[in-house]
């Protein structure tokens, strides 16, 4: 099988218990691809001694970085020159949430719905093969979280996200619909966020501590800019659903329900043709 992207994977390991899964989901990209890792120093040995051994041979680049804005610092300020060698770009990371017992299992539906199996990544990447204006594919939100944000979706958000918008010459409204990978996890294209990496953030801009603020900051903002700076680029940006939110209750049966049969079929269709 031919591959037609070349592809980058950007990840943060902030919980080591949860590096092994990012691993194992990992490997159902079925084409070679970059891996660019994010830790804490005090486990960094420890993930790079997983990482190696679950992708032996693979160049791996990993950076320690202080425990400051979240995943997000790290995407926009330790690895922003490399991803323009790159045609698509994964972004994911550890995930708990333990906030919110509701929120249990979002972690792993993010996971499932980027790269839950082969054939969904496969089908991800055909989607931005057939649209080259498509900038970026994610999750559809969650039910819990679709009810807050239609209602709000700035939250406590909305004072850093108006500064933060006229630095990307964007004028926002507190009551327009706005559309955005809750989770911070998605698939995009570098050109589609190029204005984020030109910006010049450091990790100093971003608030750090043991006690860090879950909304209210830097990080929660630029979540919500990536589709918009996305669609100034001339960029469409596109939400996902091939498995099924579990919500906070799991059975044996939600886990036979791995994806939509009337979604992944179209999208598979010819795909040989496209990537072999």
């Amino acid at each position: 099988m031919k591959q037609n992207f070349k592809i980058g994977v950007v990840a943060h390991f902030f919980y080591t218990e949860q590096a092994e899964v990012i691993a194992r989901f990992l490997k159902n990209i079925p084409f070679e691809f970059g891996l660019y890792a994010s830790v804490p120093q005090k486990t960094h040995r420890k993930i790079q001694t997983l990482l190696t051994g679950a992708f032996p041979g693979k160049q791996i680049t990993l950076k320690i970085v202080e425990n400051r804005g979240f995943d997000i610092a790290p995407f926009v300020c330790e690895f922003k020159d490399y991803y323009a060698k790159y045609d698509l770009v994964l972004k994911i990371h550890t995930k708990k949430s333990s906030h919110a017992k509701g929120l249990k299992s979002w972690q792993d539906y993010l996971f499932e719905n980027l790269i839950g199996s082969t054939e969904i990544v496969q089908s991800i990447i055909k989607m931005f093969h057939d649209d080259e204006k498509l900038g970026i594919v994610y999750p559809e939100t969650i039910s819990p979280l679709k009810k807050i944000l239609l209602g709000n979706p700035w939250q406590e958000n909305w004072r850093v996200c108006r500064d933060l918008g006229s630095r990307f010459g964007l004028s926002i409204q507190r009551n327009q619909q706005l559309n955005f990978p809750a989770g911070s996890m998605f698939w995009f294209r570098p050109s589609s966020l190029e204005p984020l990496f030109k910006l010049g953030f450091s990790v100093n801009d971003f608030p750090g501590g043991r006690r860090i603020r879950r909304n209210n900051t830097l990080a929660h903002a630029i979540e919500r800019f990536f589709v918009l700076i996305a669609q100034k680029q001339g960029f469409s940006a596109r939400e996902v659903s091939f498995v099924p939110y579990e919500g906070a209750y799991k059975s044996s049966f939600y886990q036979k329900i791995k994806a939509k049969p009337q979604e992944l079929s179209g999208i598979l269709m010819d795909f040989f043709g496209v990537i072999r």
